[in-house]
Formats: C-alpha cells, sequence, structure tokens
C-alpha cells in the first residue's frame, strides 16, 4: 500500500505537535508563523488537528474549506459524507485518541481524489491531547513522479554534466555525464553538500560566496545567472578546470539552481599551446563568448555561425544539422550566404556528407574542378575554396560546419584548422545547451500528457488576459470543466484508458475554441478555458460545444464565470469553479453560469 514518506510524516508531527504547543501556550508568535509556512509548503499534503472531541482544530492545506466552508470548528461528522471510507477514517482517528498510529488509503467522496492518509496522536507533555492526521493526494504524486522520470530521461541524455541543488546548497539533480565527470553515482550525490563533493577544498569559500550572491536574485525566466570557470575535483581526488553555467528556476513548485558542466581540459591546454598567438585568443575568446551568452537555439547557431567567418577569414559559413526525418543534412544557419533550409541527401555525393559520416574535416580548394562537392550549388554562391568540418561530441556527429572562401585558398593553415577544431568543439556544447533550454522551458509551462498549457502557465497568462481586457475595455469569460465520473472509468478500464481519454479530450476540444481561447489542463481531470473578448451568451454557447465534444463516451460538467470588471484573477476563477460544483451536485453533465 502507497503511503506518506515516513520521514515527511515526522517531520508533519513534529512541527503540527509544536504549533499546538504555541497556540495553547500562547508563546512566540513569530515561531507558530514560522511553523505554519512550513506545513503550508508540504507538498500536495493536507494536514488537519483535531481535539479530543473530534472538533477540527488547525487546518493546512487544500483540505482547509469544503464546499468553499472552513472546516475548522466542525466535527468530522458534520464535514465527511455517511460512508464505509469515512467510517474507517472516523475509526483511524479514535485509534489515534487510544495512541496508535495507522497508515492507509483514503478517497474523499466529495472529490473523487484518493489519498495516503496517515493518523496519529497528538502529545503535549507526554498526554495525548488530539489527532494529528496527514493526506497527500496521490494522483498528483504519481503525475509528478511521471513528470520527473520524464526530465530525468532527457538529462541522462546530454553530453554536459547536469547537477541541481536547494537553496541549502544540497545535491537534488544528478544525471550520467555528472558520474561520468565526478566519480559520484546519483545515489552517492543526492542529498549531500554539493561543495563536498565537486569543489576543492581550497576553492569552497569562494563557491559559497558565488552561492549566497546567487540566491537572491531569482528571475524564474530560465535565464543563466552565473557563467563561470571553476576548478571541480572528481572522487579520487583529481582536479580539473570546468565551465560552469547556472540558472535558477522553479520545477514543481520549488526552487532550485539548475548547473551545467563540461571539462575544459581540452580547451585550457589549447589555450596554452595558443599563447604565443594574442589575437587568435582574443578571437576565440570573443566567439566562446558569443556562444555562452546564446540562451536560445536560433542565437547560438547564429553566433557559431559569425564566429567561424571571423576566426577563419572566410567569406561565408554555413551551419548543417541532421533533418528530423533522417534522411539528410539541413542548413540551420549562415553568415556572408542565405542558404538556411538548404537540404543534402545522405545518399548523395557532397562534401558536407562526406564529413559528418567519417567524423573528419574535408576540403575542396578549387570546387569548380572537385565533381566530389555541389559544384553548381556553391559555384551559385560564388565560393570556389570550401572546408567541412564535423561537429563532434565525443563520437558523435552533431553536425557539419561549411566555410567558404570567395578567392582560392591552398589548404587551410594549422591556425587555422586547429581554432576551428576548438570552435566546433564549443559548438557541440552550445548547440545541445541551447537545445536543453528550449526543451526544459517548454516542459516547465506543458503538460506532458495532453500537451496543453499546465496550470503554472495558466496562472500567468490569465493575469495578463485580465490585464489586456481592462486596459482594452473588453469582456473575458473562464470556465472550468470536470469530467463526470472518471475515476470510475478509470476503475472499470484502466488508467492508461483514463489517460487516453484526457488526451482525446483535449485534442477534441482544441478544435472546437478559438485560436485566441486558452485551454489549459489544470489539475487530474479538470480543465480550465479562457475566452478573451467573449460575452457571457457567446461563451456559453462555446462551453456547451465544448462538452458536445467530450470523446469516449463521457460526459463533463462546466462551471462558467464573467469578469465582472473589478474582480482578481483568483476571484474570478473561484466563481467559476464554484458553479462547477453547482453542476455537479444538480446531476452532472450541464452548464452552469455563475
Amino acid at each position: 500500500m502507497t503511503v506518506v514518506d515516513a520521514l515527511e510524516i515526522a517531520l508533519v508531527a513534529a512541527v503540527t505537535a509544536a504549533v499546538v504547543a504555541i497556540l495553547l501556550a500562547g508563546r512566540n508568535r513569530r515561531r507558530e508563523r514560522r511553523h505554519r509556512e512550513l506545513l503550508a509548503q508540504l507538498p500536495n499534503t493536507t494536514v488537519v488537528l483535531l481535539g479530543p472531541d473530534l472538533r477540527v482544530r488547525l487546518a493546512f492545506g487544500a483540505g482547509e474549506l469544503v464546499e468553499g466552508v472552513p472546516i475548522v470548528g466542525r466535527h468530522v461528522t458534520e464535514i465527511l459524507p455517511d460512508s464505509v471510507a469515512t467510517a474507517n477514517l472516523i475509526d483511524s482517528y479514535r485509534a489515534a485518541l487510544a495512541g496508535e498510529e495507522r497508515a492507509f488509503e483514503y478517497t474523499s467522496q466529495l472529490s473523487d481524489t484518493t489519498y495516503a492518509a496517515r493518523t496519529a496522536p497528538l502529545r503535549d507533555r507526554g498526554e495525548i491531547v488530539g489527532v494529528v492526521a496527514a493526506f497527500e493526494d496521490l494522483g498528483v504524486r504519481r503525475e509528478l513522479s511521471q513528470r520527473a522520470a520524464q526530465r530525468q530521461v532527457i538529462l541522462d541524455l546530454m553530453n554536459e554534466a547536469y547537477v541541481s541543488t536547494d537553496a541549502a546548497g544540497n545535491v537534488t539533480g544528478w544525471n550520467r555525464a555528472a558520474k561520468e565527470m565526478f566519480g559520484w553515482t546519483a545515489e552517492e550525490a543526492v542529498g549531500r553538500p554539493v561543495a563536498e563533493l565537486i569543489v576543492p577544498e581550497e576553492d569552497r569559500d569562494g563557491f559559497s560566496t558565488m552561492v549566497s550572491r546567487t540566491w537572491p536574485g531569482v528571475s524564474g525566466e530560465g535565464r543563466f545567472d552565473i557563467r563561470a570557470e571553476r576548478n571541480g575535483r572528481h572522487k579520487d581526488g583529481r582536479v580539473f578546470p570546468l565551465e560552469l553555467a547556472v540558472t535558477i528556476a522553479e520545477i514543481d513548485g520549488e526552487t532550485v539552481a539548475h548547473g551545467l558542466m563540461h571539462d575544459i581540459t581540452d580547451r585550457k591546454r589549447a589555450e596554452r599551446e595558443l599563447q604565443e598567438n594574442v589575437s587568435d585568443l582574443a578571437a576565440l575568446a570573443e566567439a566562446v563568448g558569443d556562444l555562452a551568452r546564446s540562451n536560445l537555439a536560433s542565437e547560438a547557431r547564429a553566433a557559431i555561425c559569425r564566429a567561424v567567418v571571423k576566426i577563419a577569414g572566410a567569406d561565408a559559413a554555413g551551419l548543417m544539422e541532421p533533418d528530423p526525418s533522417g534522411t539528410g543534412l539541413r542548413t540551420t544557419a549562415s553568415e556572408g550566404v542565405e542558404i538556411v533550409g538548404d537540404f543534402v541527401s545522405f545518399t548523395a555525393t557532397a562534401g558536407a556528407v562526406r564529413a559528418f559520416g567519417n567524423r573528419e574535416p574535408y576540403f575542396t580548394a578549387d570546387v569548380p574542378s572537385d565533381r566530389t562537392v555541389r559544384q553548381a550549388f556553391y559555384g551559385g554562391l560564388g565560393l570556389v575554396s570550401v572546408y567541412w568540418v564535423p561537429i563532434l561530441q565525443s563520437s558523435d556527429a552533431l553536425g557539419v560546419m561549411m566555410i567558404g572562401w570567395r578567392l582560392p585558398v591552398a589548404a587551410p593553415s594549422p591556425r587555422v584548422e586547429r581554432l576551428v577544431r576548438l570552435l566546433a568543439a564549443e559548438a557541440a556544447v552550445a548547440i545541445e545547451r541551447a537545445a536543453l533550454l528550449d526543451r526544459l522551458e517548454r516542459m516547465a509551462h506543458t503538460d506532458d500528457l495532453t500537451g496543453l498549457v499546465n496550470r503554472r502557465a495558466w496562472d500567468r497568462a490569465l493575469e495578463r488576459e485580465l490585464a489586456r481586457a481592462r486596459r482594452e475595455q473588453e469582456p473575458l469569460a473562464v470556465a472550468m470543466l470536470d469530467l463526470d465520473r472518471f475515476k470510475s472509468y478509470n476503475d472499470r478500464h484502466g488508467h492508461q484508458a483514463g489517460d487516453r481519454v484526457l488526451r482525446e479530450a483535449a485534442s477534441a476540444w482544441r478544435a472546437v475554441l478559438r485560436e485566441s481561447d486558452l485551454l489549459a489542463r489544470y489539475g487530474g481531470e479538470e480543465f480550465a478555458v479562457a475566452f478573451p473578448g467573449c460575452d457571457l451568451d457567446r461563451a456559453e454557447d462555446l462551453v456547451d460545444r465544448l462538452r458536445r465534444a467530450t470523446p469516449a463516451g463521457q460526459s463533463c460538467s462546466a462551471g462558467l464565470a464573467c469578469w465582472d470588471g473589478d474582480e482578481t484573477a483568483d476571484q474570478l476563477l473561484g466563481r467559476a469553479d464554484s458553479a462547477l460544483y453547482d453542476a455537479k451536485q444538480a446531476g452532472r453533465d450541464r452548464t452552469v453560469v455563475a
């Protein structure tokens, strides 16, 4: 049986007991507020304190209200409907008053939600003075676990080391590349201070200073807040140089520092070798700086092309990457020539294909006389000499850099070969990093199952729509939709069938809505819709069309509210949610207007 994690329950009980003791004794109010805030932040968990008479004394979390009414001061029999589940729950409360702890799964008859429940006696100076009960939403826990697993798959596919930490500096995330770079497994690393694992002892003071300066500046916009070169330490004690990029962002409601790192030993060695040529170092540093500042994939690709033209003294450059079809290479960025979108098949006789397939550079000094390259294409661009350099990450080819000159070049100089090779290595890191940021950004705002915007993105979008409606003096309607008896459908057909219904409902409803409307998965089987510029009559018609389009023989209930020109987003959504509740109570499969 799935139950709330033991450590979390111990924390809940300990902090709750402290709060009760403070309330009973009338002691330090600041400590009381701190304990309340801690309890309120427990993820997807409701904590309830009951007295010996089974009346609710305190409540924290989503369960503070039932049907819109506070539960504090009410007897449990006044709150919960008559059922076997309710009887078992009350029995666990009475057992707690007798000193017994219980852990079980409990399904609410009011919300069709299944919780991991834990009840325990609440003691003050050794005497049992009540009951503490904690309820964690299992559906939310399962969804968060699935999202975490999907994120880990993406992170483990990276060639850059990924390490995330909480505000205390303890490791919360660790990918395979981090294990290879630092020697620690994820099981060994997670939960331990990051400085102890990867920072040389002599550098820890400076690292702590950097961290303390970073956390107060949380922006939540997913942009890099730190870029630095530092020394890292392997598990075996070996110290090596690395490049570190850190961004502060929220994931599933928790603020986390995300660090991307790669070993720059080869770059540092090459820099030492190139110290005699100051101009080359300056050019390379400028190019690397442009790449480091590129947080979007398109920016990184354009920066690569600009840098290679400058470093090689060339007239043109193009970045070619595998086409999504897997049949050839497509140009994704260029400098000096307009060739974005150009495609060459892997079966074609072409210099780029040869460089990509052999993982080795290929050069032609005279395009017009070389039949192993696309003579008409490059001749049409006015290029005489062309150099194709593969972009490699380990042994994998990520793409090809095309470098072209309009005047004949006998061969790339050793200097150009060396600098372009270094730039190709930096380009591989920049491309992968920018693509990862794009994917993480999409994941942070998209529901994985349905492809709709998630609740976090919905909250931000609704605030923007309210601001626009206020500015332009236009109507705005909001609806809450909930699939009827969805838990019963899951029980009969299984969770996979239930997931399929959610995906099909999202697809069918999107087809009905206008381009300006916003559909979001609000949580579980509940969805939210915003209708900008739509009055109540028109919005009601659209909602009824959505209900008729519900797939798989399912029905849905809806609550609809129109902005009154003054209320907040929470108030507007609350009216729509109350109307949804009324629709459920009135028999389901209907729309109720607030």
